[in-house]
């Protein structure tokens, strides 16, 4: 669960520390006061896109933190293994998530694991594993088929089924693509070896690794730099000590002059001392610097081979890919498609007969997943259509249609995911047909479908923190007070956070927090104060109900909510 949460210098939040309880957390306010701005620190804390604009106005850098208990078993296995699998081993049980954004530096950030630097990717998918946020927009990617498709494959535990499936239509689709190629006329195939052949040179030209780039960047700027030194040090010499017109040599010239002068005046001409010791303090500048150049050790070549190597790196990734990595997964297809050219037909027949071997394995695959998903199907819509019954829709029916997806020669359309084409229907009323979600569902009606959902899922997953950024849009009153409802029974076997604007489910909360934006010298604050005593708590639900001005019959009912 998440313990503690600290914010600093984040958006409209000058410094905030809050403490959570491990059920139902409630953030109500007004309109326009922040109440995402919570959730928004959490997800950003969790891998959200960072950005120099979520840096308080005059502040350096962002700061958020986050305290979480991991438990023992099942429910923090998950998150036990990422954890592992980057050497940290939370200590008591607690993990400390920590995010800095800088200001200056265009929202560049940091995270830190228990003090420990981890990568974007670490912190996405410990996020994954820790929380499941519900943000406002994911009513409509519900209705996304492909969405969809997810939801099923993940509850039913076929995305490693899946994953196969893609790998052997990855096969499939690559021995098409070679059959193709050689079945391409002569002019064709000549002109096509022709290019492969130039790509292949101009790639391997470059001699890449990996991590080629990263190394030239490393090393550049420090010989680049070491140029620019030693240029500074054989003019700052070449003024003092140079074959002409140098400063020593004039300086000598006119000591030489002025031991003339007193001889000729008898002494009738008396310089100031220490012109002598000028001379020697210059001749041992200019030996330190000539000392200073040799070690240097500047090799010219070396600096022109390394700029003509990375603008070789800057070309080929216009043209073969964003990433040296991709580069040389390109080089490498293109020089399996170059061999499979260039040995032309012998190689066709057995390609054909190579593809339909994976082609049937690849219908049997897909045959799987479908009977599979069926089963699934038929399992989920018969919860989902229960939990939507209990959230007030009494004669909702639900159903997961699993169709296959054919092309306009009426074959299956095969994709890396199968042949199925997956849609969610949903009739609300009694004697009303089966439309598709998307269709049919008003606003309340998708809120609830999605809280169904959510409830559902979340009995499969082992995911221990779920939050809902206003899941009571488009709700009433009395439904709401449903959605309340539910809310605490999923709150028994994890912690939940919501955003709501109902006074109806602000009176379930374990710990309620109320977000206010306030004004003072001149700037704006959004600060978030916890609730913890029941006339504070009757208060903020009665100007939920009745709006700014509060009446006593609004108090009542904020009191009545509350007993429940």
């Amino acid at each position: 669960m998440l313990e503690e949460l600290t914010v600093k210098n984040f958006a409209l939040i000058e410094t905030l520390h809050l403490e959570f309880s491990g059920k139902l957390n409630v953030f109500t306010g007004e309109t326009g006061a922040g109440k995402s701005i919570t959730i928004e620190a959490l997800g950003l804390l969790l891998g959200g896109r960072a950005s120099s604009d979520f840096v308080r106005s005059g502040a350096p850098k962002s700061v958020i933190t986050g305290v979480f208990s991991i438990e023992q078993g099942a429910p923090g296995s998950e998150i036990r293994k990422i954890l592992k699998e980057q050497d940290i081993e939370p200590e008591s049980g607690t993990v400390i998530l920590r995010r800095e954004i800088d200001a200056s530096a265009g929202g560049k950030s940091r995270s830190y694991c228990n003090d420990q630097p981890v990568t974007a990717q670490f912190i996405s998918r410990l996020g994954d594993a820790l929380v499941d946020i519900h943000g406002q927009n994911e009513h409509q990617a519900l209705l996304k088929p492909r969405n969809q498709l997810d939801i099923i494959d993940r509850y039913g535990n076929l995305m490693e089924l899946r994953h196969k499936t893609a790998g052997v239509f990855g096969e499939f689709s690559q021995l098409s693509d070679e059959i193709e190629n050689l079945k391409l006329s002569a002019q064709q195939r000549e002109h096509k070896i022709d290019l492969y052949k130039f790509q292949v040179k101009e790639i391997d030209s470059a001699a890449l690794k990996p991590n080629s780039e990263e190394e030239i960047d490393n090393i550049l700027p420090q010989l680049k730099n070491s140029e620019k030194i030693l240029k500074l040090v054989s003019e700052a010499r070449e003024i003092l000590s140079g074959e002409e017109n140098s400063v020593i040599s004039g300086m000598e010239k006119t000591s030489q002059l002025i031991e003339n002068i007193n001889t000729v005046s008898e002494g009738g001409f008396s310089a100031p001392p220490g012109l002598e010791t000028i001379i020697s303090q210059m001749k041992d500048i200019s030996s330190e610097l000539e000392t200073y150049r040799d070690k240097l050790e500047i090799d010219p070549k070396e600096l022109d081979k390394l700029i003509d190597s990375k603008d070789l790196i800057l070309k080929l990734k216009k043209k073969y890919g964003s990433t040296v990595p991709e580069i040389i997964a390109y080089r490498e297809k293109i020089g399996q498609e170059l061999d499979t050219l260039l040995h032309g037909e012998e190689n066709l027949a057995e390609l054909e007969k190579k593809i339909r071997s994976v082609e049937k394995k690849l219908l049997e695959l897909c045959e799987e997943l479908s009977q599979k998903r069926k089963k699934v199907c038929a399992k989920l819509e018969k919860l989902l259509e229960k939990e939507i019954q209990d959230l007030g829709m009494a004669k909702a029916k639900f159903k997961i249609a699993v169709e296959k997806d054919l092309t306009a020669q009426n074959t299956p359309n095969i994709t890396s995911s199968g042949f199925d084409a997956i849609e969610f229907l949903f009739s609300p009323n009694l004697g009303e047909g089966m439309m598709p979600l998307k269709e049919i569902a008003s606003g309340g009606e998708m809120s609830r479908t999605m809280l169904a959902l959510k409830a559902v899922l979340g009995k499969a997953s082992d995911v221990p923190i779920m939050v809902f950024d206003e899941i009571d849009a488009g709700v009433s009153g009395p439904m709401s007070s449903v959605i309340g409802s539910k809310l605490e029974e999923i709150a028994k076997n994890r912690q939940v956070f919501c955003i709501t604007h109902m006074a109806q489910i602000a009176g379930y909360a374990d710990a309620h927090y109320l977000v206010e934006k306030t004004a003072r010298a001149g700037r704006t604050f959004t600060e978030v104060a916890v609730l913890q005593e029941k006339e504070t708590r009757v208060e903020e639900m009665a100007r939920m109900l009745s709006g700014e001005k509060i009446t006593d019959t609004a108090r009542k009912h904020a009191l009545e909510l509350l007993k429940k």
